[in-house]
C-alpha cells in the first residue's frame, strides 16, 4: 500500500493540480518542474520500481507460454497498478474501483489511450476512489453500491456482491456467511 501510495500521492492529495492555483510564489517553479519532459517526468519514471517485480514476472510469462491469454487483475490501487502494467505488456485488465490512470500513464511515459482498449474499470457509484482520483483511461463499467455510506462503495466484498446480485450465479455457489452485507441483516 505505501508503494501505492506512493506512486498516486501527487494525484490522491491533488497537490499536483492544486499547487499552481493555491501555493504563492511557488505555483510557478512546481508546475514548470512536473510538466518538464526532462525533470519533472523523469523523476517520475523512476517510480516504476514500485511494480517492476510484477512487470519482470509477466514478461517471463508471456515468453514462456505465448499461447496462454494473461489478464491483470487489481482492486484500488492494485487495479492502478494493473492499467499500467497492461498499458505496458499489452495486456487486458479487469479492475475494480481503480483510480484514474491517465495522468500517471503519461508521467511514467506510456500512453494514455492505449488503455482504451485495453481496460475495463467496475465502479460503484458512490466510491470515493474513482470519482477523486483523475481522469480514467479504459472502459468504466458503472454498477449501483450495494451500502449506502460512500466509503462502504469501495470495499472490494461489496462490489463482488452487487456482481453477483446484478449478473447472477449460475451454478447457484454458496457465499459465506456475511460476506455480503444485505445478507448479513
Amino acid at each position: 500500500m505505501i508503494f501505492d501510495l506512493d506512486l498516486w500521492s501527487l494525484q490522491i492529495l491533488g497537490i499536483q493540480h492544486l499547487a499552481g492555483r493555491f501555493i504563492i510564489g511557488l505555483g510557478f517553479p512546481y508546475n514548470a518542474f512536473w510538466n518538464s519532459p526532462a525533470l519533472g517526468k523523469l523523476w517520475f519514471r523512476s517510480k516504476r520500481r514500485r511494480y517492476q517485480s510484477a512487470l519482470d514476472y509477466l514478461k517471463l510469462l508471456k515468453e514462456e507460454e505465448p499461447h496462454r491469454k494473461i489478464y491483470v487483475s487489481g482492486h484500488s490501487l492494485g487495479g492502478g497498478l494493473a492499467h499500467l502494467v497492461a498499458s505496458e505488456l499489452q495486456l487486458p485488465a479487469v479492475t475494480l474501483s481503480a483510480p484514474g490512470v491517465v495522468e500517471t500513464a503519461g508521467l511514467l511515459g506510456l500512453e494514455p489511450l492505449e488503455l482504451q482498449d485495453l481496460t475495463v474499470n467496475v465502479i460503484p457509484d458512490r466510491d470515493p476512489i474513482p470519482a477523486n482520483s483523475g481522469k480514467q483511461g479504459g472502459v468504466t463499467v458503472p454498477i449501483p453500491c450495494i451500502v449506502g455510506e460512500a466509503p462502504e462503495c469501495h470495499r472490494v466484498f461489496n462490489t463482488i456482491c452487487m456482481l453477483l446480485k446484478q449478473c447472477g450465479d449460475p451454478i447457484q455457489r454458496n457465499i459465506p456467511c456475511n460476506f455480503c452485507p444485505m445478507e448479513a441483516l
